[in-house]
C-alpha cells in the first residue's frame, strides 16, 4: 500500500470496532481524534460474535467492521458465516485474533474477510488496514471547497463567510478551516480575538514546500471543529500572489479538512478566478441596492462563462432594510438576476460590530440566532451534509417526536 494513503483525509464512512483487548479499544478511541478520520464515523464497543450478529440483525451494518476474538476455532468460523448473513453485501470485515494461524488465515480469506491481524496490533497497522479498506471501497474523495465572494466591497462578505463556517463546523459538526485570503486587508481574526501567524506569501510558500508541522504552526484553533488560517504583514500595495502557489496551499488544506471555506473578499483577482473555477460551492453576497445588483448580474455572467453554468452558485442578499425605500424590491431583484436568493439577511449592524469589539464570533451571540438559522440550509448544501437543525424561529415538538416513534413502529 502506498504510504500516501496514511497521510490523507479518508473518505466518509462508518467503521465499527468490537474489541476484547484494552490496547485495541484504546487504539479505536484515539482514531476518533485523528485528523485523517475526520470524515470517518468510528464506533467502538465490547461485544462478542453472538452480540454482533444480534446487533446487525436489527441495524444496518457499516462500511467496515473490525472484530476482535480470543476464539479461532472452527466454531468461530461458523459464527462468522452467521455474521455475513446479517450484514450488507458492501460491508467488509477485519478480524483480530490471538495468534498467527496459517489455516485460519486461508479460511478467512476464502470467506472474503478483508484481513486478519494478530494481537497486539499497533496503532500504525490499525490505521493502515482501515485506510486501505476505505480507499479501495470509496476511492480518494476530495474535501468540499466553499468560496464566498461579494459583488462589491462593503456587502458583508466576511461576515457571511464567518457565519457559514460557524454553522458548518459547530452546528453540522464538520471539521472546517476558514481561510482569510485577503492578507493584510483581512479582518476575520478580529472577531476571534486572534492575530495573523504568517504573511500570505509565507503561507503560500509553506503550502508548496513546508511540512505538515509548518502548516499546523500557522493554522489556529478556534473551536474543536473550526480552524482559522489568518494572514497579515504583507504589503497592502504589493504584487499579487501567484495563483499556482495559493492553489497548492489550498490543496494541502483539503487533504486535512473535510470542508475548506475561503473568504475571497480582497483576494487578488487572479486568485479569485482560480478558486472560483474549482469551488464545489460559490456563495455570492450582495445587497438590495442597485449598484451592488448591477455588479451581481455581471459577476453571475462571468461565473457562468468560467464554469459553463451557474450550478453550485448561490446568492445571499445581505443588509435588507438598511436603505428602506431606496432598496430594490425582492420581486424585482429575483426577476433581474433570474434566481432566488438562498438566504436573505436583515440589516443588523450591532451584531457584527459587537462581535469585532468583543473578539467573539457572531455565532456565540444569541442575538444572531435568526441570522445564523437563515444560513443553515445553505451551510448544509455547501458542506454536502444533511441539515438536521430546526428551521429558524421554530422549535421541535416533543409530541411530534413521540408520534414519529409510534409511526416508526
Amino acid at each position: 500500500m502506498s504510504e500516501d494513503i496514511t497521510s490523507i483525509l479518508l473518505p466518509a464512512a462508518r467503521v465499527d470496532f468490537f474489541t476484547m483487548d484494552e490496547g485495541t479499544a484504546a487504539h479505536a478511541e484515539r482514531l476518533k481524534g485523528d485528523w485523517r478520520f475526520a470524515r470517518v464515523q468510528v464506533q467502538s464497543e465490547r461485544m462478542d460474535i453472538e452480540g454482533i450478529i444480534a446487533k446487525y440483525a436489527q441495524v444496518e451494518s457499516p462500511a467496515l467492521i473490525i472484530v476482535e476474538t480470543n476464539d479461532i476455532s472452527d466454531t468461530f468460523i461458523q459464527k462468522l458465516e452467521g455474521l455475513a448473513g446479517v450484514c450488507a453485501e458492501t460491508t467488509d470485515a477485519v478480524i483480530i485474533g490471538p495468534e498467527n494461524d496459517v489455516h485460519l488465515y486461508r479460511s478467512l480469506m476464502e470467506m472474503g474477510i478483508k484481513d486478519y491481524l494478530v494481537r497486539p496490533v499497533s496503532e500504525e497497522d490499525m490505521v493502515k488496514v482501515v485506510a486501505r479498506t476505505l480507499v479501495e471501497k470509496h476511492g480518494l474523495s476530495g474535501s468540499r471547497l466553499v468560496t464566498v465572494i461579494g459583488s462589491k466591497g462593503g456587502v458583508g462578505t466576511t461576515a457571511v463567510a464567518q457565519a457559514l463556517a460557524w454553522n458548518i463546523s459547530e452546528t453540522l459538526k464538520q471539521k472546517t478551516i476558514l481561510f482569510d485570503m485577503a492578507g493584510s486587508a483581512g479582518s476575520v481574526g478580529v472577531s476571534y480575538g486572534l492575530e495573523p501567524t504568517a504573511t500570505l506569501t509565507e503561507a503560500a510558500r509553506l503550502g508548496g514546500e513546508g511540512s505538515d508541522d509548518d502548516l499546523k504552526r500557522i493554522c489556529q484553533t478556534a473551536t474543536e471543529q473550526l480552524t482559522l488560517l489568518l494572514c497579515g504583514g504583507d504589503m497592502m500595495m504589493g504584487e499579487p500572489q501567484n495563483p499556482d502557489a495559493i492553489e497548492a496551499l489550498v490543496d494541502r488544506l483539503m487533504q486535512k479538512y473535510p470542508v475548506v471555506v475561503l473568504d475571497l473578499s480582497h483576494a487578488p483577482k487572479n486568485v479569485q478566478k482560480r478558486m472560483l473555477s474549482r469551488a464545489a460551492e460559490i456563495v455570492l453576497v450582495t445587497t438590495p441596492l442597485l449598484s451592488a445588483l448591477r455588479n451581481t448580474r455581471t459577476l453571475l455572467g462571468e461565473l457562468k462563462s468560467l464554469r459553463r453554468n451557474t450550478e453550485g452558485v448561490d446568492l445571499v442578499v445581505n443588509m435588507q432594510g438598511m436603505a428602506g425605500g431606496e432598496e430594490v424590491p425582492m420581486k424585482d431583484l429575483k426577476d433581474s438576476l433570474g434566481m432566488d436568493p438562498a438566504a436573505v439577511i436583515p440589516w443588523e449592524p450591532k451584531i457584527f460590530v459587537a462581535s469585532e469589539a468583543a473578539g467573539k464570533p457572531a455565532g456565540q451571540n444569541n442575538a444572531a440566532a435568526e441570522i445564523m438559522g437563515s444560513l443553515m440550509a445553505l451551510a448544509a448544501k455547501a458542506a454536502a451534509v444533511e441539515n438536521k437543525a430546526p428551521a429558524p424561529g421554530k422549535k421541535e415538538s416533543g409530541s411530534a417526536g413521540f408520534l414519529k416513534k409510534i409511526l416508526g413502529k
